[in-house]
């Protein structure tokens, strides 16, 4: 079976009737695992140019990196003739300016050991014997409590961006991702478990989905794709 992504999740659930969210389960169970499998690049180039700031930002610690991309950008934007390059760079510029205001460094661990490798075959977890994909920005150690605990993110770019709940739904498998790769060895952190809308600029953790804040549908989902 090919890898299923959190995003192809959130589609089924968007699907309006009983028929097609069947078609679309039965697609996504069915169909066959490519030969050569490769990253999940979805967007992935559309939305780099946002995605590395945000990402060196969290990495190094420093909010240095907005304002020098946002001159770059503003340059190519000024010299392409491209309507459609246009477009991308002035959504990519509209996100890297709302993080200048979101402050993402307020959600970064000060005590950061080190910053862990994710090898490309442990990014694929079984969950109700469905391949779910899913590809961490970040995965770091943290001493929390006096203990050696992982925590980790993940960066999801979307035009017009996620709820909260399907934002939710990222952290969850980010966290269960955490636990499968990593708890043996470590203690995994709610609060360090992160998944971030850059469209929107908003975050949602681990801790949140625990007291109630955030909503779970993992297991709903899973299960109504797993019995279609």
């Amino acid at each position: 079976m090919e890898k299923i992504t959190i995003k192809e999740l959130i589609e089924f659930r968007k699907k309006g009737s009983e028929k097609t969210k069947r078609n679309f389960a039965l697609k996504l169970k069915t169909r066959k695992a490519k030969v050569k499998d490769s990253e999940d690049k979805t967007g992935g180039n559309y939305w780099s140019i946002s995605n590395s700031s945000i990402y060196n930002t969290f990495k190094r610690g420093k909010d240095e990196f907005y304002d020098e991309k946002i001159d770059e950008v503003t340059d190519k934007y000024s010299k392409t003739t491209s309507l459609k390059d246009k477009t991308m760079y002035e959504r990519n510029l509209d996100i890297l300016r709302s993080f200048k205001e979101f402050d993402i460094l307020s959600l970064r661990p000060d005590n950061i050991i080190n910053f862990e490798t994710v090898e490309k075959t442990s990014k694929i977890l079984t969950l109700q014997h469905l391949p779910i994909y899913i590809n961490p920005n970040l995965v770091f150690l943290i001493e929390e409590n006096g203990f050696e605990t992982i925590g980790g993110i993940i960066l999801v770019p979307q035009l017009n961006g996620f709820t909260k709940t399907e934002l939710g739904l990222f952290c969850e498998i980010l966290y269960k991702f955490l636990l499968e790769k990593y708890s043996g060895e470590y203690s995994i952190s709610q609060q360090y478990c992160i998944a971030i809308d850059t469209y929107n600029a908003s975050s949602v953790t681990y801790s949140e989905m625990t007291n109630s804040r955030i909503p779970s549908i993992l297991n709903t989902t899973l299960l109504e794709i797993k019995n279609m």
